[in-house]
């Protein structure tokens, strides 16, 4: 008993450190526009974007060992959600984030029967599952646009620049804190077990079906949420967009470059590539494809833990020559 405190204590104090530190870089984020002109202000909200997404896939894909390859349905419905709560209701923003989210997680349900299957065909079948949503949403001219020719939704150009910088920073600070509390939860433990080994898991009496529905629920909601801010702040948005492959595939590509089940690997991915991918577009157009990908490829194949396993690295081999050295 007294041990199992000792460590409830311990996990909250480092909660506790981690959100501290979380804040404080949420506040030198917020005095960058001082710095920053339009161009890099713009890029910054993709990069905020970018490491919620990769960060909430992270919960069931890493934390979970679910790795789901549809995703990226839940953003597009929050960027469609908001939409048209906003062109044909003219519904505020702050009221569409919400929504977005919760209709995002309100899928869920749909993928529950999946969670029968484990790894490869987890991910298959869960691609499958976001293809058919996103198929009715094409095909739902409701849904889909303003008329039925249309296959998007134009929308009105209502704040600044400065104000997506801030709300999208906002949002990517209270993302990355309720998933450092996510894993300092009972659910977090849940979590780790399934991941360990989910037949030992059920074994001592954890209800693994309810606690990875929990934690898909959860890493919708975020992608539906932030679709929700995507498609006011891009003014105009369509399937083509919103529901492409890439959105989920990118959401992957941070994870596991950065380091999967890691909190700090998809902030390390999400930011180091979505810089990366602009630079090479910016300067190398015609190449840009090909050192975006290269440079993934040696990443993951000669550090597959990601960037943050050769940090650890790293850090593990400074401490052994200090070591030497005292």
């Amino acid at each position: 008993m007294s041990a199992a405190l000792t460590t409830s204590f311990e996990r909250r104090r480092q909660l506790m450190r981690q959100l501290a530190l979380l804040a404080a870089c949420g506040a030198a984020t917020a005095l960058l526009p001082l710095a920053l002109d339009t161009y890099w202000m713009r890029l910054c909200v993709f990069i905020f974007v970018n490491i919620a997404l990769a960060s909430a896939w992270n919960i069931i894909g890493g934390m979970a060992g679910y790795p789901s390859f549809g995703h990226g349905v839940f953003f597009g419905i929050g960027a469609y959600a908001s939409a048209i709560l906003i062109v044909r209701f003219g519904v505020p923003l702050w009221l569409t984030l919400p929504i977005g989210g919760l209709l995002a997680a309100a899928v869920v349900p749909l993928f529950t029967p999946l969670f029968r299957l484990r790894g490869f065909y987890f991910a298959l079948a869960t691609l499958a599952a976001g293809l058919a949503v996103e198929t009715v949403i094409r095909n739902w001219h409701w849904v889909r646009g303003l008329k039925a020719t249309d296959h998007g939704w134009n929308l009105p150009d209502q704040f600044g620049l400065g104000f997506y910088y801030y709300v999208t920073l906002l949002l990517l600070l209270v993302c990355l804190a309720s998933i450092l509390w996510l894993r300092a939860s009972r659910i977090g433990l849940a979590l780790d077990a399934i991941h360990k080994d989910e037949t030992v898991a059920a074994s001592v009496g954890i209800d693994t079906t309810r606690y990875k529905l929990i934690a898909f629920a959860i890493s919708a909601f975020w992608p539906g949420l932030f679709g929700a801010i995507y498609a006011p702040f891009m003014v105009f948005i369509s399937a083509d967009t919103v529901f492409e492959l890439s959105v989920t595939l990118n959401m992957i590509v941070y994870t596991v470059f950065g380091g999967i089940g890691t909190v700090i690997g998809p902030i390390i991915g999400g930011l180091a590539l979505s810089i990366i991918d602009q630079l090479a577009w910016s300067r190398f157009l015609e190449y840009h494809s090909l050192i975006y990908g290269t440079l993934v490829v040696l990443i993951i194949t000669f550090s597959p833990g990601g960037m943050v396993s050769w940090l650890n690295a790293l850090r593990r081999r400074s401490d052994q020559k200090g070591n030497a050295r005292g």
